[in-house]
């Protein structure tokens, strides 16, 4: 059986262009989409905010990744857990650029519950459950926006 894992981090990128930006999803999501690795990247003014999920031994792979990109610093590590289940399985990494408040209310949100033995599939972390808020209103007001989803 494979175990599902997920991890969630905060980093400042260093400045980018747009297209460097869009060179940068597109090898990511690439990557994503080879190793089975599914998630959601929010870019406010320089800020980086990631969750991703998959097979615990593909999310060590995109972790590495991260760690060594040269393309962002200040990795703050929020959550590298065990899952129970995909979040985002429709987006190998979909991609927004939230408002500031949204941004920080994902990015301060909790994102491990404090008592872990009173976890079910039913309550979600606070900072999970605001990220997929936000994606789906995101997705809803931009249903053009096909980039990163995966297909089948």
């Amino acid at each position: 059986m494979t175990h599902l894992h997920g991890i969630v981090y905060l980093s400042t990128g260093f400045p980018m262009s747009t297209s460097e930006l869009h060179a940068m999803l597109t090898r990511a999501r690439d990557f994503n989409r080879e190793v089975g690795v599914s998630g959601v990247l929010f870019h406010h003014a320089g800020r980086f905010f990631q969750y991703f999920e998959g097979p615990e031994d593909a999310v060590a792979r995109v972790h590495a990744r991260i760690l060594r990109s040269p393309m962002h610093h200040s990795i703050r590590i929020l959550m590298d857990a065990p899952i129970e289940e995909r979040a985002f399985s429709d987006w190998y990494m979909g991609f927004c650029e939230p408002a500031a408040d949204e941004f920080e209310a994902v990015a301060t949100a909790q994102w491990v519950d404090a008592m872990p033995i009173t976890r079910t599939q039913l309550r979600r972390a606070e900072g999970l459950a605001l990220a997929m808020s936000y994606w789906s209103r995101w997705i809803a007001e931009r249903p053009e926006s096909g980039a990163g989803k995966r297909s089948g």
